[in-house]
């Protein structure tokens, strides 16, 4: 068994602290090595024992850390592709969302210029019908009493031409007035002349005809215009129904594109993020392997020092 020589602590500091070693990390290295030296290495067995030993631990340090290198590296992979898939499914529920509201809006406006289409046609269609009935009823009535056709051509014109309800009851009224001094007149001169009576009857029947036909014309033009500003009010409406489909058009391509924006965006921080988990993980290896290295340097010169002083 060869004889234990003098340990040289500075030394063995100093060499410690030059391969990276904190001055009180080297101090306490030294002391147990000192320790060890005057305790249990006294062979060769032995000291072959304690660097196997801290081989193993080295080596156990090593995969513990790759280890954990592993792990990190594949949580970190883990929470990117979990926030890629959250950032895609919240992108598909938004485009699904959207697309959804967009085609909602489309077929509420088509449902409702489609029934506003038909009311409207409806309307017409019924006012046409119910003119042109009224109309026939009137020329209809003609030979009957005059005031109670006047009675009841107002009532219909009243259903469905309200714009001429004033200026039909005017008339009315001034043709009951005109009947009714007429006829005030003819049973005051009925004694005084039968055929003067009967020739002022048929002047008075003359005029009311011709106040009838007046009326007759009137009331057509009135239904002629009032089917023109229908007409109008049509085209009016088919151009604003027009202009909402091209207005809704452009909201949704701008929609379209603010999601294309978000998408792309989305798409690049997921790709930064990546490239520094991959530099955090590149510089991690690096700080370890430059931490482990000293350290084995350190324990080659410790096995090397304790196999000169073994000698």
């Amino acid at each position: 068994m060869a004889t234990a020589a003098a340990f040289d602590t500075y030394r063995f500091i100093q060499n410690l602290m030059k391969s990276g070693f904190t001055e009180q990390q080297a101090e306490t290295l030294a002391y147990e090595q000192v320790n060890l030296l005057n305790s249990n290495l006294t062979t060769t067995q032995d000291l072959e024992a304690l660097r196997l030993a801290t081989a193993a631990k080295i080596e156990e340090s090593r995969a513990a850390t790759e280890a954990k290198i592993a792990e990190a590296q594949a949580v970190t992979a883990a929470k990117i592709a979990e926030s890629q898939a959250a950032t895609e499914a919240k992108i598909e529920e938004l485009r699904l969302a959207t697309a959804k509201d967009i085609a909602d809006s489309r077929a509420a406006t088509d449902a409702k210029i489609e029934e506003l289409r038909h009311a409207t046609a409806k309307d017409i269609a019924d006012s046409r019908a119910a003119t042109e009935a009224k109309i026939e009823e009137l020329r209809l009535a003609t030979a009957k009493d005059i005031a109670d056709s006047r009675a009841a051509m107002e009532a219909k014109i009243a259903e469905s031409q309200a714009a001429t309800d004033a200026k039909i009851e005017e008339l009315r009224l001034a043709t009951a007035k005109d009947i009714a001094e007429s006829r005030a007149a003819m049973e005051a001169k009925i004694a005084e002349s039968q055929a003067a009576t009967e020739a002022k009857i048929v002047a008075s029947r003359a005029a009311t005809d011709a106040k009838i036909e007046e009326m007759r014309l009137s009331t057509s033009k009135e239904i002629a215009e009032s089917r023109s500003a229908t007409d109008a009010k049509i085209a009016a409406l088919d151009a604003k129904v027009e202009e909402f489909r091209i207005a809704t058009d452009a909201r949704t391509a701008a929609i379209q594109a603010d999601l294309e924006k978000y998408r792309i965006s989305t798409e690049a921080k997921i790709e930064e993020l990546r490239h520094s988990t991959e530099a955090k993980i590149q510089s991690a290896k690096y700080d370890l392997v430059k931490w482990i290295y000293p350290a084995l340097v350190a324990q080659l010169g410790l096995y090397i020092a304790l196999t000169k002083l073994l000698e």
